[in-house]
């Protein structure tokens, strides 16, 4: 059995290049997002090729300026990991 935990923020996300993707509230920010999704879902797809049996992802990264979520996409999250969400 191969497990892992992938623990995840949007800095050094591939094509976020501005602030403004990585702060709730910014006109870039869904856009931030998408591209954060979209990576730890290319780690999750990863994972699984190499072997791994069980793959947990946790978004570390909030939303800031006082939003009460996180920045990855639920919905969009690759069906083959768990979620956990980190409390800010």
């Amino acid at each position: 059995m191969v497990r892992v935990h992938v623990i995840s923020d949007m800095e050094g996300v591939a094509g976020i290049v501005k602030w403004q993707q990585t702060s709730g509230g910014e006109a870039l920010y869904e856009e931030g997002r998408k591209l954060y999704t979209e990576e730890i879902n290319a780690a999750v797809r990863g994972a699984r090729a190499a072997g791994a049996t069980e793959v947990v992802v946790m978004d570390c990264h909030g939303a800031g300026q006082g939003w009460t979520f996180n920045s990855l996409i639920p919905e969009d999250l690759h069906p083959d990991c768990e979620y956990v969400v980190q409390d800010e």
